[in-house]
């Protein structure tokens, strides 16, 4: 089976967005020391708007200069090292501001579809641009920031134009509707991976792009439980090491502790406890292909260390691969 383990390098974007160096550089810094460790890639997906609104200010400030400067450098080494380094795309930065207080978010543009269609088609064209320049790396694959994907039409003829020839938002069974978020996968294949052209949920055998969805499963209150738990015992192991706070939906936490829920496959946190279990099932399956994702800034001691682990088991059993490597196989 191929296995993808992908990471969406990004800051926090609720009101404490937490620092670069604790929520991207020094996890990300454990997760290329595991990687070379083990003789495997990862993919990750870089927060292009992030990295743009660091190339705007970066002249006027000295701290953003060093963010920048930190980012850019690390992203480079990991395009050198052979990871994967791709598309994402958060487009609140447009509207959020930094000041000697930090970042101020503002997400009332949350998602792209949020903004006019010539907006979209100069952020999307910008915000690749600004990661190209930085590693070098040619663009294949995105992955939208918050799963906010669809209606795709409106994003399709510009991400073509941006190289993008697959996906990896889409993962079974999900849906959300909020005010800040809107996805609907309720209705796609059943499958590891499959062409669309206008819609990712809808396959297309002649379609232009590659959907690669994200493993989900459904998940028991009492798991979340465990987790609050252990929190509270082993704080040091199980905290994550990025120093901010996420932006979740109104009565999300109440949903998870008490009925069962559909979540990605995550290595964040405790969550990498379902990695094996999950790798197991789906080998016996007959699956072909596993997408995980995760967060540098919500890894903790404890998932580092499952993460680790879990390489050095599977390793000789699976392909550890990247997007490129996927597209390259599938290619026509």
């Amino acid at each position: 089976m191929k296995i993808l383990l992908t990471f969406d390098y990004e800051l926090y974007f609720g009101e404490s967005t937490g620092t670069q160096q604790l929520c991207m550089i020094r996890p990300t810094d454990e997760l290329i020391k595991i990687a070379a460790r083990h003789g495997v890639a990862f993919s990750f997906f870089a927060d292009c708007g992030y990295l743009a609104r660091l190339e705007q200010l970066k002249d006027n400030d000295n701290n953003l200069n060093e963010d920048y400067q930190a980012a850019a450098s690390q992203l480079k080494q990991l395009a050198t090292k052979g990871h994967d380094v791709q598309l994402h795309i958060h487009p609140h930065w447009e509207d959020s501001s930094y000041s000697n207080k930090g970042w101020k978010m503002d997400i009332s543009r949350y998602r792209l579809h949020q903004f006019p269609a010539k907006e979209i088609e100069r952020i999307i064209s910008d915000y690749a641009a600004v990661l190209t320049r930085i590693t070098g790396q040619a663009l294949h694959t995105f992955r939208a920031g918050g799963w906010c994907l669809q209606p795709f039409d409106a994003l399709s003829a510009s991400l073509k134009k941006a190289g993008i020839r697959a996906e990896s938002s889409v993962f079974r069974e999900g849906y959300e509707k909020s005010e800040h978020y809107f996805y609907d996968f309720r209705n796609c294949p059943d499958k590891d991976w499959w062409r669309f052209e206008a819609d990712p949920v809808t396959e297309n055998e002649n379609g232009s792009f590659i959907e690669i969805p994200i493993h989900s499963l459904r998940v028991s209150p009492l798991f979340y439980w465990k987790l609050y738990l252990l929190g509270r015992l082993n704080p040091s192991y199980h905290k994550p090491i990025g120093d901010g706070k996420p932006m979740l939906s109104k009565g999300y936490k109440k949903r998870l502790l008490t009925q069962y829920t559909k979540q990605v496959l995550s290595v964040d946190g405790y969550n990498a406890r379902l990695l094996q279990r999950e790798t197991d099932r789906l080998n016996k399956k007959g699956s072909s292909c596993l997408v995980v994702i995760g967060h540098p800034k919500a890894l903790s001691p404890y998932s580092l260390k499952m993460i680790d682990e879990y390489i050095a088991r599977n390793k000789g059993k699976h392909r550890f691969i990247t997007y490129s490597e996927f597209i390259k196989e599938h290619a026509r």
